[in-house]
């Protein structure tokens, strides 16, 4: 077996790490090996959890057991490997590790160049969205320049029609004085034929036959409310739009899916979780479970496993027709026990259902949301990097609410599936990694 062992090629005896063949070697799930103390080393000094020649990131950091079957192989081949002049060793290293960065630097122009078509194709986007806008704008502007003009035109013509009512009704009263104002004799004494003559021209001239003026009005405000309405009506075409870009962003944010599940062991006593860890809901009794500090102890919640502290991942929960219900994420050294306050100073980035039917985000103060529909499928988009947790409707695709903070800590999805409410809140929330078609 030793002159068979001897016959394959070094490269399968070697630790990618140290370019020796392996000590204590260990095999990660993804089937690449590596020495313990290489591997552990690596891991403490990056603080990462992923393979470094594969780089597939792990949830939970897997256990480092010794590889005996391969230790055995590797120590025979150790003993048994065919002897090498000493110049030969460097150069089959050396020209390795060329190829190696060779290839990665292909593979980071290739993703730079990818970066840069994405940052085109957004900027374009932008440019177009923003360029239909301002037209709107303008256009909706002018719309309410030529009302408001076409206004004034009108109260113009209006004003003028009345002052030449006035007038006319004016010239017709002094007319009518003027032709029928009788002579008084200078003694001052009055026939009753002149008397009769007087009453007659004050009875053509009564008030009754002309227009009361003391109705008629101008308004010297007529605008009130003109620009507001315009405005309403480029905010509904920019509302339109977001909910668009919304829909699509949720498609390009689906490619960041990961799969999680529950952690029984940080289920409040209250919460039942299923077999699966995919689903949980609240009971009408406690479940006989060991304490832990993990576990919460007063407030009815649960945590995934899976934690987070870098890059991007998105998951979906299926809220039904639930009543109540918290999702979102926390820090992973939040308060569990006890009374807490739910807030991102505390941990906790979360979106919230109400028993009275109000969605708020859990910001301080509090957030209320005003949602077109009612969400049956919750997206959750974590970015870690740049510090942003997101919700969406799944059904329609409208962004619900951002979150935007600095992340220090790892993050764990948050789950609690409110109260039951006499029953009417017993169906569970259920992680799902299937999507709606929007």
């Amino acid at each position: 077996m030793a002159s068979t062992i001897s016959l394959l090629p070094e490269k399968h005896f070697l630790c990618s790490l140290c370019r020796d063949i392996f000590t204590n070697p260990v095999t990660i799930p993804c089937g690449h090996s590596f020495c313990l103390s290489c591997l552990s080393h690596y891991w403490s000094r990056h603080q990462s959890r992923y393979c470094p020649h594969c780089k597939r990131v792990f949830t939970d950091r897997p256990d480092l057991s010794i590889n005996r079957i391969l230790a055995d192989v590797s120590d025979n081949y150790r003993k048994n490997r065919p002897q090498k002049t000493p110049e030969e060793e460097p150069v089959i290293d050396v020209e390795q590790m060329v190829q190696e960065r060779l290839q990665k630097i292909e593979r980071l122009k290739n993703s730079l160049e990818l970066q840069k078509n994405s940052y085109l194709r957004e900027v374009r986007e932008s440019q177009k969205i923003f360029s239909a806008l301002v037209s709107a704008m303008e256009k909706s502007h002018r719309a309410v320049i030529s009302a408001i003009e076409e206004r004034q035109r009108e109260e113009e013509k209006k004003v003028e029609r009345l002052v030449k009512e006035l007038e006319q009704e004016i010239q017709e009263l002094r007319k009518e004085t003027t032709e029928t104002e009788p002579l008084i004799p200078a003694n001052g004494d009055q026939s009753e034929d002149a008397k009769q003559v007087t009453l007659n021209i004050i009875s053509t001239v009564s008030p009754a036959e002309m227009k009361d003026w003391s109705r008629v009005t101008i308004e010297t405000d007529p605008c009130i409310g003109v620009t507001r309405r315009a405005l309403s009506d480029v905010m509904e075409k920019i509302k339109a739009e977001v909910n668009r870009l919304s829909k699509s962003e949720l498609k390009r944010i689906e490619k960041y899916t990961v799969d999680i599940s529950l952690s029984a062991k940080t289920a409040h006593p209250f919460l039942s979780v299923s077999d699966d860890r995919k689903q949980v809901r609240h009971t009408d009794k406690l479940q006989e479970v060991p304490d832990n500090p993990k576990r919460f102890d007063r407030v009815a919640n649960v945590l995934a496993k899976e934690n987070f502290s870098n890059g991007r991942c998105y998951w979906e929960v299926e809220v039904g027709d639930k009543m109540e219900w918290n999702l979102g994420v926390v820090r992973q050294s939040i308060n569990r026990k006890g009374k807490f306050t739910v807030c991102p100073a505390n941990g906790f980035w979360t979106l919230s259902l109400r028993a009275g039917g109000q969605y708020i985000a859990n910001s301080s103060p509090v957030t209320p949301l005003a949602l077109e529909q009612k969400p049956k499928r919750v997206g959750v988009f974590l970015d870690y990097t740049e510090g942003r947790v997101s919700f969406y409707c799944v059904e329609s695709g409208a962004h619900i609410h951002t979150f935007t903070d600095n992340f220090t800590d790892r993050l764990h999805p948050f789950f609690s599936p409110g109260r039951l409410h006499g029953g009417k809140n017993a169906a569970p929330l259920i992680i799902s990694s299937s999507f709606c078609s929007i």
